[in-house]
């Protein structure tokens, strides 16, 4: 199949692979089906994961066979299976089978400071004076600082136990055994055939003085412990870190450097590699598995330094690295080249993104486009969406939605995406990125000044680390917006890979002619010598800003002075601009970030405007090549040739860029006669003349969510409404059982003992209705497990059907039971260890009013009007809504200009992004929108606008992050569609 066909049609390998949440009791009938839906979707695949409400056994018989089961059926229909290492997450701990031995638990050591109670495992004690962090008069002052060893605090995110100590060979051993050879002996030769690879899921070393997931009040004072620890770092450094424990974990005689810190990081790493990645990538080398995932936690050279050291150093264990982007606004755009720069220079073509998560119901397919397009720009060609949940019930429904499944309304256009998406992976995949610039990544300039403190819960709070991390993400910024591609070096990686050659610096795979250092305050003696022979081969090294005034982490002016006989600049755009190597194709606009990639058939150019909120209107493109110019669509496949003006070996064109619009040319010699472009100049649009109430159709019922109840206790005396999550939340906390949410027990762990019951409850949800409607359907979840009374009926739940999910009952009222009025219905139960309360939901052919908390059913609006849906009796709705538009004589075009939903379909045009515009003709079009199930879901009482993540934890905010009262999001077509006549 020639290049152009596979972009008209890609394959599964471009095609994402999404976790597949495993995460209630799991059905064989129900997996299949699920499976042909994600086929359905656009995917190539998915990833068999653990997660909370997983009932189960993890790695007990039946998941074995459901695993092989559903490999199997991928196989029979085209798709991959990939396998998942942990139930839920960081990988290691086997769901609590590894970290249930106490020597293999993750461990660390802790300062205090004048300790009021005697510890044991006390390894040093010292005298000081304290000021805040800084240290001094060290063994003469007033102050006891003493430290000793300690467990990682408990949690029911660990079932229970803590997470591994990943630093020790044996853990990971029992790992292995506990994980890997249980599918190696369940799952036989599936292993690097139908079973693709493994996914391994934010393996980490611990928290270096940061706190994060300590689950212990002084956290911050705790810093990576392993048993080989003081003995290896006198083996690799040669002095006793126990008599240099003050200088790590405060600043001594206020010194910022300190090469103790410096060391004990690089150990830290080293242990990492050693006795986790190399081990757990050597199993699956063995037994023909990709090994794929990432490691917590790559964001900023913060959280890299506070729990893994250097990423780019473990990608090189992993034959598909990857990353984790998370929520919809995350740009950390530096974490994908850092990893796609390691690939590079190791080797490695295939580039995972763990991507979506914690983005909740509300995002659309423009926020899926933007979320992934800059991450495929800089390399990431196998997506993993987060998540595609197998069921709802329970707390399942709260684990960082949406899902990306058949529960969203609009599931069954996704392959609008993913064909996207597909396009663009297999384009950036070919040939080479014309890179001739390294960037020194200065990480380890923030490894040799933490301290206790200097970042809480991954949240910097240094502020001289700071401006090394604004200055990190500014040099990014200046050249990727120039179309200036790089590759980032490691320190580490360039004293084994790097070597000069012809006057090039090698680094592995790749070549670079020019060297930026910039943002270092400490550099390797390694890389500073390699710097010096590139230099002397006639290789370009160019410092921007200060040099760094530190060699190894030691006062020493080498590199100043190397730099001052080197091109020495300011930290300025123009000047780093006018010294690193011309791009060779670029857009002059701004907030373009563009790639050049040449392969044997000439040139591919990608630009991608970065501002989802501005368009670039005829901005200007310029390539430098003789050879013919086509734009290749990514969302239609369609291939265009384009009219360009020539000169002194440049070709220009002008384009418009759609907010957040991705273009790719091609200049190739092998191009046949294709279509002439159109031109895609905006066009000139007007407002509907008469916006009226207009016709309208519903895809699904409306609905009304009843989320409070009163509630009842062992017959006490019914208690005031209340959001019925928190009553579920009050019960546990009365009977001592942890809570649900993110970092529960997981079902299936506590089943394996007998569950407890706890207290009979009753709930009483309680609606009006104003007018009764023909028919009033109720859903809920577990019908097993309750009795329900509707206005003092009982109801028969043994006949019911399946809405929106396995685990949502519809079941149909009797016509008599519902009243003009106050109406009730009453679940009664016995709540045991694993119960769950839930809102409970009506279905039917109804409006609904609200007044605060109180739900009132009223009859459904026989027009809709232009704007938000909640105000016109469908405050909860979240199917598709479709209008009846009237068109304006002559209208050929039409524009969306603002609409709440996922996305917009006219004429069988799926509209997922700007510029939402599609062809018409008659006197009528129907609109359809298809809406996000956030007004459904929820979280409904979260007061805060605009979370930047979404979370189980904003379904019960307190204080004034709550709201008694219903918080919605717009629907519908929110402005009147606009209308142009060229």
């Amino acid at each position: 199949m020639t290049l152009k066909q596979q972009f008209r049609t890609p394959g599964i390998e471009w095609r994402g692979k999404p976790f597949w949440s495993w995460n209630g009791k799991l059905e064989k009938n129900e997996l299949l089906q699920q499976i042909d839906v994600l086929k359905e979707m656009g995917m190539g695949g998915f990833f068999m994961h653990s997660r909370t409400g997983l009932e189960t056994e993890y790695l007990g018989e039946e998941w074995f066979e459901l695993i092989n089961t559903c490999a199997d059926y991928a196989e029979s229909i085209g798709l991959e299976a990939w396998l998942y290492d942990e139930d839920r997450w960081p990988s290691g701990l086997a769901g609590g089978i590894v970290s249930r031995h106490p020597e293999f638990r993750q461990k660390a050591i802790l300062m205090e400071i004048d300790p009021e109670e005697p510890r044991e495992n006390t390894v040093a004690e010292f005298s000081c004076e304290l000021d805040g962090t800084v240290c001094t008069q060290l063994g003469t002052g007033t102050s006891l600082l003493r430290f000793s060893i300690i467990e990682q605090g408990t949690s029911g995110f660990y079932n229970g136990y803590t997470y591994i100590d990943t630093m020790n060979r044996d853990a990971t051993e029992a790992f292995l055994a506990s994980t890997h050879e249980k599918y190696a002996a369940h799952c036989g030769d599936r292993l690097g055939k139908s079973i693709k690879g493994i996914f391994t899921d934010e393996p980490h070393r611990g928290a270096l003085l940061d706190g994060f997931s300590m689950y212990m009040e002084n956290g911050e004072q705790t810093a990576p412990y392993t048993p080989a620890l003081f003995d290896e770092f006198q083996n690799r450094f040669g002095y006793d870190l126990k008599e240099k424990l003050p200088e790590l974990f405060l600043q001594v005689d206020g010194r910022r450097i300190s090469q103790v810190k410096w060391h004990y990081v690089e150990l830290l790493q080293q242990l990492f590699i050693e006795n986790f990645a190399v081990p757990c990538n050597a199993w699956c080398t063995e037994h023909n598995l990709i090994l794929t995932g990432h490691v917590l936690h790559e964001d900023n050279l913060t959280a890299q330094t506070a729990m893994s050291g250097s990423v780019m150093r473990y990608y090189e264990h992993m034959a598909a690295p990857g990353v984790d982007v998370l929520s919809e606004g995350n740009r950390n755009y530096w974490i994908v080249k850092q990893l796609s720069s390691a690939a590079r220079q190791t080797g490695k073509t295939q580039l995972l993104s763990e991507l979506y998560g914690c983005t909740g119901w509300q995002m659309d397919f423009a926020g899926h486009k933007a979320v992934g397009d800059w991450q495929a720009l800089l390399g990431i060609n196998l997506r993993c969406h987060h998540l595609s949940w197998y069921t709802m019930r329970g707390e399942a429904k709260r684990d960082y939605p949406a899902s990306i499944l058949h529960q969203s309304a609009w599931h069954k256009e996704y392959q609008h995406v993913e064909d996207y998406f597909a396009r663009f992976g297999l384009m950036m995949a070919q040939g080479e990125p014309v890179c001739d610039l390294l960037v020194i990544n200065p990480v380890e300039s923030v490894w040799a000044q933490v301290y206790t403190g200097w970042s809480k819960g991954l949240n910097l709070q240094d502020k001289h680390i700071q401006t090394l991390e604004k200055s990190y993400q500014t040099l990014f910024t200046w050249l990727l917006e120039s179309q200036i591609d790089f590759d980032y070096g490691d320190e580490e990686m360039l004293s084994r890979l790097g070597h000069v050659e012809n006057g090039i610096l090698k680094v592995g795979c790749a070549a670079y002619n020019t060297v930026l250092v910039s943002g270092m305050e400490t550099i390797r003696a390694s890389t500073l010598a390699l710097l010096k022979r590139f230099s002397e081969a006639g290789g370009r090294v160019v410092f921007a800003g200060s040099p760094p005034a530190f060699i190894d982490a030691e006062e020493n002016d080498s590199a100043i002075l190397f730099a001052e006989n080197s091109t020495f600049i300011p930290f300025k755009k123009k000047e780093i601009l006018n010294v690193v190597p011309e791009p060779q194709a670029t857009v002059d606009a701004p907030d373009i970030f563009g790639l050049l990639r040449k392969t044997d058939d000439g040139l591919i150019f990608a630009a991608l405007n970065v501002d989802r909120d501005e368009r670039r209107e005829t901005a200007a493109v310029r390539i430098k090549t003789d050879l013919p110019i086509a734009e290749w669509n990514c969302e239609t496949g369609r291939q265009t040739s384009v009219e360009t003006s020539y000169s002194k070996g440049w070709q220009t064109f002008n384009t418009d860029f759609p907010k957040g619009g991705n273009k790719l040319y091609i200049a190739s010699r092998n191009f046949q006669a294709l279509e002439k472009s159109e031109g895609d100049s905006f066009k000139k649009f007007h407002p509907l003349e008469d916006s009226g109430p207009l016709d309208y159709t519903l895809s699904e019922p409306n609905l009304c969510v009843l989320d409070f109840a009163e509630y009842k206790i062992d017959g006490d005396d019914w208690k005031p409404e209340a959001d019925v999550l928190k009553i579920d939340r009050l019960i546990r906390e009365e009977h001592g059982i942890l809570r649900r949410g993110g970092e529960m027990l997981q079902p299936w762990f506590t089943a394996q003992h007998a569950v407890k019951q706890l207290c009979d409850v009753e709930l009483r949800y309680t609606f009006e209705i104003d007018t009764v409607p023909d028919q009033i359907d109720l859903v809920i979840e577990e019908p097993e497990n309750f009795t329900v009374e509707f206005n003092g009926r009982p109801l028969d739940l043994n006949v019911s059907e399946p809405w929106i999910d396995i685990a949502f009952h519809r079941i149909r009222l009797p016509q008599d039971l519902p009243i003009i009025g106050k109406n009730e219905i009453t679940l009664k139960t016995r709540y045991k260890e694993n119960s769950n309360l839930e809102a409970v939901y009506l279905l039917g052919d109804f409006g609904v009013q609200l007044d605060g908390t109180v739900r009132k059913i009223i009859p459904k609006v026989g027009k809709i009007r232009i704007g938000d849906l909640c105000t016109q009796g469908f405050p909860f709705y979240s199917g598709a809504i479709t209008y009846r538009i009237p068109l304006p004589a002559g209208a050929k075009t039409i524009r969306l200009p603002d609409f709440g939903g996922a996305y917009a379909k006219v004429g069988g045009k799926v509209l997922g992004w700007d510029p939402y515009e599609a062809e018409v003709s008659g006197e009528s079009v129907d609109v359809e929108i298809v809406l996000t199930r956030r007004n459904t879901f929820g979280p409904l009482h979260d007061a805060v606008p605009d979370r930047i993540h979404n979370g189980p934890d904003h379904w019960l905010t307190e204080g004034p992050e709550f709201s008694r009262n219903p918080v919605l999001i717009p629907s519908g077509l929110l402005a009147p569609p606009l209308f142009s006549t060229e």
